[in-house]
């Protein structure tokens, strides 16, 4: 069995929790886990989406990004995007 602990939360937000897990079919730990989950790729895919906006607007950075892409295009049947 897995370790478990309790957090303090409002009360509006466990009767939340709760209802959004009745109506999951899910215990209300699982559903914690899952958006918790979410939220976390949530800040990675935002962070990375940043990360590339910013070598977008670096024409140098843009431009050896650009050579690399190529060279690993050539090697590979996917294409990488074109950013």
């Amino acid at each position: 069995m897995a370790e478990t602990t309790t957090i303090r939360v409002s009360v509006r937000t466990r009767e939340r929790l709760n209802a959004l897990a009745a109506k999951r079919g899910t215990p209300a730990g699982e559903v914690v886990a899952e958006l918790v989950e979410a939220a976390d790729d949530e800040l990675l895919l935002a962070a990375a989406e940043r990360a590339f906006g910013r070598l977008a607007r670096d024409p140098v950075a843009l431009a050896a990004y650009r050579s690399e892409t190529r060279e690993l295009d050539s090697e590979f049947d996917a294409p990488t995007p074109a950013w």
